[in-house]
């Protein structure tokens, strides 16, 4: 989840507006001070200085400014510019998810998934990964999906699996070709396990190489080659 966590900056920075009435510090409301607090992380308009850039962040983030708050929380989740602090990091990224923050949703129950800074709770990781789910997030979609797994839900699992699939998640494109490769949840289909195997390879997940050799002698080069050709449209929907 690591490289995924790295795309939150720029993500942030899409979702940055100027809106509302907003609480003032210094002639400075919440919203203009997370766009200050940007522009000196990524040098615009000024030199870059990441002291100031957390400085503006917390200033943000104390007046209730949800962007501001999982900006802040990244930064001690990951150890970047501050001291790593699990602790803290999962405090400012909850301050976020109470005002239904789709992103700090799914970044509360990605703690409570994997025990980071609170201690490993399966249930209340699902009430929490539901809400970005809920909207459609495929990350927090993928993680609902290794929960219903955990608990040997497999019809579930493969029903969350496939909606991040859908979306072009790799892992969930491989655990959707490994739920029907095995028959669990699904009906056994080793040439549509072979297809989501596949698009999970394309997009750049080598550790399924293996599983596709082994399909691939299994289905034979005739349906290998339809199914390469079923891979290649599923991917154009992803790009359309």
């Amino acid at each position: 989840m690591r490289p995924v966590l790295l795309s939150i900056l720029l993500l942030c920075v899409q979702l940055s507006s100027v809106a509302g009435t907003q609480p003032t510090t210094l002639g400075l409301n919440a919203p203009q001070l997370y766009e200050k607090g940007m522009n000196s992380l990524l040098g615009v308009g000024i030199s870059r200085n990441d002291l100031n850039a957390i400085d503006y962040f917390r200033r943000s983030a104390e007046l209730g400014y949800p962007q501001a708050q999982v900006v802040l929380g990244y930064f001690y989740d990951t150890g970047s510019i501050v001291a790593q602090d699990s602790l803290q990091a999962a405090d400012w990224y909850k301050k976020a998810a109470r005002q239904d923050d789709c992103l700090a949703n799914w970044l509360v129950g990605r703690l409570y998934y994997t025990g980071s800074g609170v201690p490993r709770d399966l249930n209340t990781a699902e009430t929490w990964l539901q809400k970005s789910a809920n909207r459609g997030d495929p990350f927090g979609q993928y993680l609902l999906g290794r929960i219903r797994l955990e608990r040997n839900d497999y019809p579930k699992a493969a029903d969350w699996f496939q909606k991040a699939a859908m979306q072009g998640l790799p892992q969930a494109q491989q655990h959707l070709g490994e739920l029907l490769k095995q028959g669990q949840g699904v009906n056994q289909d080793k040439f549509e396990a072979y297809v989501w195997l596949l698009a999970s390879f394309a997009a750049g997940n080598q550790s399924v190489a293996t599983e596709l050799s082994g399909l691939e002698g299994d289905l034979g080069s005739n349906r290998v080659d339809e199914a390469k050709r079923r891979k290649d449209r599923i991917l154009s929907l992803f790009r359309g």
